[in-house]
């Protein structure tokens, strides 16, 4: 995923998203949430060079309530919540109304 695209996933997970709406949000595993809250955008805990680093931004839904399960563990559900990184990027989030928010390319 390219730089820019990121940049507007969260961009909608900071500032496109009224807590009073539900979002709707699809993986690329077939998992499919609803949920009601979201942290913004925040810094990750990894630095670059960390073997593990992934990014620098991050955000986290909560809420989460499963609509359809993913065919796989892929995206971790941990305390109701879900954190979005470069590590795992949804496919599509929109709105209970199916107003798309934002959707991948790829």
């Amino acid at each position: 995923m390219n730089t820019k695209k990121y940049f507007e996933l969260m961009d909608v997970l900071n500032y496109g998203f009224d807590n009073e709406k539900r979002m709707i949000i699809r993986w690329n595993n077939g998992l499919l949430v609803r949920c009601s809250s979201i942290t913004g955008e925040y810094e990750t805990d990894t630095e670059p060079g960390d073997e593990d680093y992934i990014g620098e931004y991050a955000a986290a839904v909560g809420d989460v309530e499963v609509i359809e399960p993913g065919t796989d563990e892929s995206v971790l559900i941990y305390n109701d919540c879900i954190e979005i990184s470069l590590q795992c990027i949804p496919q599509k989030i929109m709105l209970e109304d199916g107003t798309v928010l934002w959707e991948s390319q790829e």
